[in-house]
């Protein structure tokens, strides 16, 4: 699995960036596709945000989560999101 991250009106810490890729390695074990997954982290208005982008072989998956206390909670939310969407879609 193919996973870029960028950041905005944020620092993007290594811990945090660890975090993330250790968050969506679990969606792989949906697929036996490759995918690559493209993810924004950002702060807007003391909300912490978090839009991830999954592409696989022909499908797309969007997911996105906002908590204003931390931002490891939203991050927790968008993989939930994304977990369901791939059970449901049986990919």
């Amino acid at each position: 699995m193919d996973v870029s991250i960028s950041a905005k009106h944020m620092d993007l810490t290594e811990a945090l960036k660890n975090y993330v890729e250790q968050r969506f390695t679990r969606v792989k074990k949906y697929t036996d596709f490759n995918l690559n997954a493209d993810i924004f982290l950002g702060v807007e208005k003391h909300r912490n945000h978090i839009h991830a982008t999954i592409k696989g072989n022909g499908f797309y998956l969007n997911s996105e989560a906002e908590d204003p206390a931390n931002m490891y909670k939203a991050i927790d939310l968008c993989v939930d999101k994304l977990e369901k969407q791939l059970r449901r879609g049986k990919y």
